[in-house]
């Protein structure tokens, strides 16, 4: 401020000097702001209807809410107030010689600084650890894999809730003012690079983290298939992460159009933040298509139709399939071939076996369940047919 001559007039001076050849615009300059609204509001809307759906399922299957489903909520709160605020000052979404230097020094701006710091990191964190509950809450037969996830959890908590204190610290109002140091706040670009690289490294833990736990289960090749795709959405996370990251490296390389590279950034985290919301809440959306409101209705049940008969006439060529059955009280094995004219729904067992290659119907997992043990219910459509992990040795 001491450097601005006393009577300009903020509304008419850029905030930046122009590279050369280059002249200001405070009319109609380049902007960023119709990118973010447009980018914003399908993220919104796409993450609003995987959250509602989600809920659907915790409230018609009278399943308890988890702490999954709470850190996905919240999670969804934090980044759609971070969006609004994004949204509500895209004028600046400009290159800084494009930008009216009363619009960087009004105290609102500043405050928007300030507020989108301290939400911007925690609603991330709280999204991407909901992927991580999920996984505690349905893959923890094993040790490691419970080991594995906590070690995700703690990572997440501490790259996530140590960027709150760092912005009290640099930004925060400081000789009586009542808005944040800029030039403090500035040097907070320098953590930008460092929490991106390692967001990026959460973003394949989280990725690669479920399979192979999903490899280990007794699934149809096409079943399977699914469940991989149905995780592998995490991929998504792991590319809007990255592109996050190459957008701070140049905030930090450009700090002389730092609004311009900020507004790019801002688009990327809130990809970022509501695709974490998204991948959590698949397992909901399978569920969704499997409840009978859906399952039951006829334009399911014709799309259905047209997928089985394709996967039919593709696995002509190889009709037959062997299966071993496993006798609870004996625990002895019967082999058979089974025909394209067998299916799913007409493979019947008696009380005392399970289908080993095969899943076994939700009406019948409670007489499964008894005759052979503990049977792992892979939550919420991933595969909602609870379904045997129980293996048996085999002579090689």
């Amino acid at each position: 401020m001491d450097q601005i001559p006393p009577g300009t007039d903020l509304t008419k001076t850029p905030a930046g000097k122009a590279p050369p050849g280059v002249d200001s615009n405070l009319v109609d300059p380049p902007s960023l702001a119709k990118a973010t609204i447009v980018v914003t509001t399908v993220m919104i809307a796409l993450a609003s209807m995987f959250v509602l759906i989600r809920l659907s399922s915790i409230i018609f299957s009278g399943r308890r809410t988890a702490w999954d489903d709470y850190t996905c909520f919240i999670g969804f709160v934090l980044i759609t107030v971070f969006s609004g605020l994004v949204i509500a000052f895209t004028n600046v979404a400009r290159h800084v010689w494009d930008i009216p230097l009363s619009y960087l020094l009004a105290p609102s701006y500043l405050r928007f600084i300030f507020a989108q710091n301290i939400i911007q990191a925690p609603a991330v964190g709280f999204a991407k650890s909901s992927i991580l509950l999920l996984y505690l809450r349905i893959f923890t037969v094993k040790p490691s894999m419970r080991y594995a996830i906590y070690a995700g959890l703690i990572f997440t908590g501490l790259l996530y809730g140590i960027h709150v204190p760092l912005v009290v610290g640099f930004c925060s109002p400081r000789g009586g003012s009542k808005i944040l140091d800029f030039d403090s706040c500035a040097k907070l670009t320098v953590w930008g690079p460092v929490q991106g690289f390692f967001a990026m490294l959460l973003d394949v833990y989280i990725f690669i983290l479920p399979f192979p736990v999903i490899s280990q289960l007794k699934l149809p090749r096409g079943k399977r298939l699914g469940v991989y795709v149905l995780f592998g959405t995490a991929i998504c996370g792991i590319v809007a992460s990255t592109l996050a990251e190459v957008y701070r490296f140049q905030q930090w390389f450009h700090r002389e159009d730092l609004n311009w590279h900020e507004a790019k950034l801002f688009i990327c985290i809130i990809v970022e933040g509501y695709i974490a919301i998204i991948v959590g809440s698949m397992p909901a959306l399978a569920a969704f298509f499997r409840s009978p409101a859906v399952s039951n209705s006829s334009l399911f049940k014709y799309v259905r139709s047209q997928i089985s008969t394709h996967i039919f006439h593709t696995s002509h060529t190889n009709p037959s399939a062997k299966v071993t059955k496993t006798s609870g009280s004996s625990g002895t094995k019967r082999s058979y071939t089974r025909t394209e004219s067998d299916t799913e729904s007409n493979a019947q067992l008696r009380d005392d076996q399970y289908l080993e290659l095969d899943d076994i119907p939700m009406s019948n997992a409670n007489a499964y369940s008894h005759a052979n043990g503990p049977n792992r219910d892979i939550e919420e459509g991933i595969i909602k047919k609870s379904v045997a992990i129980k293996q048996s040795e085999q002579s090689l």
